[in-house]
């Protein structure tokens, strides 16, 4: 993922299988990187696949893992730098209002300002494995993000993946 002149790389194996996401700035118009911060989850565990998504706004990274949690559910981390990129704190972590077991949640991730998509490709309100995509959002300048809306497809089935990819 990129914003202006930083860029985020998951690596969602790293560290034993617990996942890692680099997080680099370039100064010089993008001849040459430099590694600002390497980002892990405050909970992190072996297979969670935490780095498999990112997404980053200004301040604000998104991390998706989306077997974390204990039935794979999924769930999204979300980090900001109030200091230019020097340090990252994890300020959230988000999961469906409705997990339920193997539905990817975390599997796509986005962020635009305050709103946050995820998608959760395997969820199966439409049938098994037809996907959804969640919408969180913050009020209190991403001290807090609460789910707003759970979108599906009007014509969903089973094995569409909606959510599969979000932006």
């Amino acid at each position: 993922a990129i914003d202006g002149n930083t860029v985020v790389v998951g690596a969602y194996y790293s560290i034993a299988g617990r996942g890692a996401v680099y997080v680099f700035r370039t100064l010089d118009g993008g001849a040459t990187y430099v590694e600002l911060a390497k980002l892990t989850a405050s909970d992190a565990a072996w297979n969670n696949y935490f780095g498999y998504s990112v997404a980053i706004d200004g301040s604000t990274v998104v991390v998706g893992a989306y077997y974390a949690t204990n039935n794979y559910e999924g769930a999204v981390y979300v980090f900001r730098t109030s200091d230019g990129g020097a340090t990252y704190d994890e300020v959230a972590k988000l999961t469906a209002s409705d997990a339920a077991e193997n539905d990817k949640f975390g599997f796509s991730v986005a962020i635009a300002g305050g709103t946050i998509v995820i998608g959760a490709s395997r969820d199966d309100d439409g049938g098994g494995q037809s996907g959804s995509a969640y919408v969180f959002r913050t009020s209190d300048g991403g001290a807090t993000y609460a789910q707003v809306v759970k979108l599906t497809a009007s014509d969903a089935a089973a094995g569409d993946l909606f959510g599969h990819s979000v932006a």
